[in-house]
């Protein structure tokens, strides 16, 4: 019966969409005048030429063809079009981006661009790929729901040289829309299976005309989830919650001056039940009932600029706190063996100040900056053995403070020919107090240890571009890359031992063009990177991991961003990626992994990893799409979004093999109102985002956490 329903709502959304794009344009003809002054949309989409994309990448405002950088932009229509709704949505539509992930926020999820990776959430690890909102870094967990967006901006590659945190893969920078003199609001609703609702609700405009403005935004997603506890009878074991708001306020006391403070909060509840064996993923048997992950954030941004004639100023302050409490069943069985908890606490302190050429400078553009920041983590931690009777208590404080000076600097050689040297210089320094205690049969004990370390290093970036013609730009870039290094805490026989920093060599070739008069774009990077002593993590006991240091790896691949009108009210998309990224030298330590042994935790051998991939790295993704759009406000969409085989291991024992989603989305956009179907995962395909490894308890079988499976809804949206 539900498979009937859900066929017959696939059914009908293709239907539309056929029905639409066969259907002779004379069918929904209006006034065109009318319909264009009232929604840019349809303006847009009249026009058969691309429109410019402004981006702010370079701190500037510039024509995103104009930018030497591997860069993809949403902008706020494209961002509606695709209906992207959260962290997840954006990263399909990037190429050689790739997250793995056990839920639907961001901690334990593996984060990867261009094979570089990293554990988000990971109080211990440094990130691989920086997360911003309005220029602000945030770190440890954010929130994975969006709403009243301007743009979204991902670059590939090292950005050290602009941003102020340093960032060895690349950035993603969410940009929310600014309040100004015209009022401006929406509300949305969005019913889905398995009982999921989405509110949303904006709105933003004058205070005092010209002078100070206001902005509001809000978010409540409800949903059972997808995941049936087959030994707890529990249909919801993985029913979530996620509340998100966001209030700005913003001053422009005069032409020069424009300061604004946001706060914003998220309140997220996940039953976090997301494993299950791989060959039945949406099917766990886990007993505990407790099993949750309770996440909650809130931040301070104060931001200020000054835009004067020989130079602009621009100083960032940010307060941000990050709670994440966390029960798991470490077993992932219906036995009562092993439960695991941890209580983090995340608190950051960030100022960032940049000084900059004026917007109208032409052969040489140039921008210095100083970056701090103060990281103080807690990580409370218990083990409970519950077979042994037997409970392990570990509570550290981590202490990360740093501080960068950077800049960089573009000159213009005959109107063509462009040439950029940026530099940052970076130091990091951690602390870090571990102890712990255990209790059992009556008996306690207790460990106490303390570390710390400093890591600096000099990041050089060096860009050659040339204007070959107003439609045709090609670019060559070497940037240096760098992740510090940090202590293991996560298990109590490595607990404070050191791993190594990370470095990378980064080169780029790239091309950026238009043609057949600018109704075709066609983007494509190359890129080579050298790795040495790349932090990867490796299984050490039966649930616990520690950070490593591999000796020397390679990455390369391609990125190729195409759209074209070849019609009115016809858009095409493609994004494509292909990575390869194997180990050159790597000798794996393997260690004694049975905690009954005396020498538990001792290497007793070694395995040499050379010609292996990294795990969680696709071979590619892909990302095709065809949109049309009807004077009348009708408009239909189609996406094909692939990926490649990953690996679960280092091994390569097991992996996830390709696979392929299609979406589908068709309705009605009036001046004020719009209704949309939807549908995600058409053919409801199965995959894994994450494999666990065999335990003790679970023997040979691998578990996983499952991609999400077709989902379908309707949304409403009212603009005021």
């Amino acid at each position: 019966m539900v498979i009937g329903r859900i066929r017959n709502f696939s059914f009908i959304v293709v239907a539309l969409i056929l029905i639409f794009n066969l259907s002779p344009p004379w069918v929904w003809a209006q006034d065109k005048d009318e319909i264009l002054e009232s929604d840019p949309k349809k303006k847009n989409h009249e026009d058969r030429e691309l429109e410019t994309i402004t981006v702010t990448a370079q701190k500037r405002e510039e024509n995103l063809q104009d930018v030497p950088l591997s860069i993809s932009s949403l902008s706020r229509f494209q961002i509606e079009d695709a209906g992207i709704q959260n962290t997840k949505d954006i990263i399909r539509y990037i190429p050689n981006l790739f997250m793995g992930s056990p839920g639907s926020h961001s901690g334990c999820s593996w984060l990867n661009m261009r094979g570089i990776s990293a554990l988000q959430g990971d109080a211990s690890a440094n990130p691989a790929v920086g997360f911003y909102v309005d220029g602000v870094y945030y770190s440890g967990g954010f929130s994975s729901e969006f709403v009243d967006l301007e743009r979204i901006e991902v670059l590939r590659g090292p950005q050290g040289t602009l941003y102020g945190r340093n960032t060895e893969a690349g950035v993603i920078h969410i940009i929310t829309k600014k309040p100004d003199n015209d009022f401006e609001g929406k509300a949305s609703v969005s019913l889905s299976n398995y009982n999921t609702q989405d509110y949303t609700l904006s709105m933003g405009g004058p205070m005092v005309q010209d002078k100070l403005y206001f902005s509001l935004a809000g978010k409540y997603l409800v949903s059972d989830g997808f995941i049936n506890n087959e030994f707890r009878k529990d249909d919801e074991s993985d029913e979530k919650e996620d509340l998100n708001l966001r209030a700005g306020l913003r001053w422009t006391p005069s032409d020069v001056l424009d300061i604004s403070f946001t706060t914003d909060y998220f309140h997220y509840r996940d039953g976090y039940d997301p494993y299950a064996p791989l060959d039945d993923i949406h099917t766990s048997n886990t007993d505990f009932e407790g099993v949750h992950d309770y996440q909650e954030a809130k931040a301070y941004n104060l931001k200020a600029d000054y835009t004067g004639k020989r130079f602009s100023l621009t100083s960032i302050t940010s307060l941000r706190y990050w709670n994440d409490d966390l029960a798991n069943d470490v077993d992932l069985s219906s036995y009562d063996k092993t439960r695991w908890y941890q209580d983090l606490d995340f608190n950051t302190f960030s100022q960032e100040v940049r000084i900059a050429s004026p917007e109208n400078t032409s052969a040489l553009k140039w921008l210095v900056g100083s970056y701090y920041f103060n990281e103080d983590k807690t990580v409370d931690m218990i083990y409970d053995m519950r077979q042994y009777s037997y409970k392990m208590f570990q509570d550290n404080d981590i202490d990360t403070s740093g501080y960068a000076f950077f800049g960089q600097a573009t000159y213009t050689l005959f109107g063509r020919l462009g040439v950029t040297g940026g530099l940052r210089y970076d130091c990091t320094s951690k602390k870090l107090h571990y102890k712990e205690y255990y209790s059992a049969y009556g008996m306690t004990s207790q460990d106490i240890t303390t570390g710390e370390e400093e890591y600096e290093e000099w990041l050089p970036k060096v860009v050659l571009d040339y204007k070959w013609s107003s439609n045709l730009m090609t670019y060559i870039s070497y940037a240096k890359g760098f992740k510090g290094g940090g202590f293991n805490i996560y298990d109590s026989t490595f607990a404070g031992t050191v791993y190594k920093p990370e470095y990378s060599s980064n080169y780029e070739f790239g091309l950026k063009s238009s043609w057949l008069d600018n109704r075709i774009g066609i983007n494509l990077a190359v890129f080579h990177i050298d790795w040495e002593d790349q932090q990867l993590y490796q299984s050490v006991g039966p649930s616990n991991s520690i950070m490593t240091n591999a000796g020397e790896s390679t990455s390369q691949g391609i990125e190729i961003e195409l759209v074209a009108r070849p019609v009115t009210g016809l858009e095409l998309t493609a994004g494509i990626g292909v990575t390869d990224a194997t180990f050159d030298e790597y000798k794996k330590p393997v260690y004694d992994t049975d905690t009954a042994s005396a020498t538990y935790g001792q290497i007793i051998g070694e395995t040499d990893m050379s010609g292996k991939s990294n795990n969680y790295i696709p071979e590619y993704t892909y990302t095709l799409g065809a949109q049309y759009r009807w004077m009348s406000g009708f408009f239909s969409r189609i996406e094909l979004q692939g990926v490649g085989d990953y690996y679960f291991n280092l091994d390569n024992s097991k992996k996830q093999e390709a696979y392929a989603l299609v979406n589908a989305r068709a309705g009605y956009e009036g001046e004020c109102f719009e209704v949309v179907l939807w549908v995600k995962n058409l053919f409801d395909k199965e995959y894994a985002t994450q494999g666990v490894a065999p335990n003790s308890t679970t023997r040979d079988v691998w578990y996983g956490a499952g991609g999400d499976p077709l989902t379908f809804g309707v949304t409403f949206t009212k603009r005021f």
